[in-house]
């Protein structure tokens, strides 16, 4: 049954997570923005599927859907998507093995019903994908590290698996609101490190912006350690929030969840996270599981 909430999304065109296509809008940012060509869409992807087997201690998917997240994040520079893919699969199969590749999933399934990461059920105007991260939701005493490590790099996974993310890409919307010490006991520097590579250089995402909700004390002594590893062109793009009137000028109202001031007021992150990166840890598991880079 159609929702009231539902209904007025669709009279007010906002698209929802799940899209699977693009629009005539994204197509066009595609070929403004990130330079793609219908016609040597098929080449560079082959282009860059040759490269990826020429080097010799690289072993993952080489399929077109896969190959063409890469090719869309760095605009079709094969050299720099490359990288990019290159880089993913050092973290997950050899610098963060004990992270990734090595990790007892029980504990992601575990973390994914925490509701710690999720996304928003609508796109903004611009078709962005808004990414939730809370961190009240994150209690150390029952979810590991690792396990958290892997809900977040699942949510954003599943996110760029959709060809709408890949050319519109998302906002991060970071709750910081319930940091505590103990969570930064949690965040040791090698972790630190790692969402940086997340952030600038490993995983094929175009962040439109990242959003920090209400950063205490305790989060801006975490802040002080991260932003020595962000590059200055994501450090341009985040935003403090103190307030939900801040917030909704770059998010819109409708799409956000009651507790920012939102029109969602039904959105339970817990319950869209057991759901949708349920559904989606198959896929991610063998995704991270591959050869990758041999050691």
């Amino acid at each position: 049954m159609v929702s009231s909430y539902e209904e007025m999304m669709k009279s007010a065109n906002y698209l929802p997570f799940h899209l699977g296509y693009l629009t005539p809008e994204m197509i066009e940012i595609a070929q403004k923005e990130l330079k793609e060509n219908e016609n040597s869409r098929s080449s560079s992807i082959e282009k860059l599927r040759k490269s990826v087997f020429n080097e010799k201690s690289l072993n993952c998917r080489t399929d077109d859907e896969f190959l063409l997240q890469f090719l869309r994040a760095r605009k079709f520079d094969l050299k720099k998507s490359l990288v990019c893919l290159k880089n993913l699969y050092d973290v997950f199969c050899k610098s963060y093995s004990d992270v990734f590749t090595d990790h007892d999933a029980k504990n992601t399934r575990k973390a994914i019903h925490s509701g710690f990461a999720s996304h928003l059920p609508y796109r903004d105007e611009e078709g962005a994908a808004v990414l939730l991260v809370k961190t009240s939701n994150w209690d150390p005493s029952k979810y590991d590290t690792i396990g958290i490590f892997n809900s977040i790099t699942a949510m954003v996974m599943d996110a760029i698996d959709d060809p709408a993310t890949q050319v519109c890409g998302v906002h991060l919307l970071i709750d910081v609101s319930g940091t505590t010490l103990q969570h930064v006991r949690c965040l040791t520097p090698r972790y630190l490190y790692l969402v940086s590579k997340g952030v600038k250089d490993s995983i094929p995402v175009r962040y439109k912006a990242i959003h920090l909700f209400n950063a205490s004390a305790v989060f801006r002594y975490i802040w002080v350690v991260l932003r020595v590893f962000l590059t200055d062109k994501i450090r341009k793009r985040i935003h403090f929030h103190e307030d939900n009137e801040s917030l909704q000028k770059l998010i819109p109202k409708a799409i956000l969840p009651a507790e920012y001031g939102g029109d969602n007021v039904d959105f339970d992150p817990a319950a869209w996270s057991s759901r949708e990166l349920g559904n989606f840890l198959p896929k991610y598991l063998k995704i991270i599981n591959h050869k990758g880079i041999n050691k």
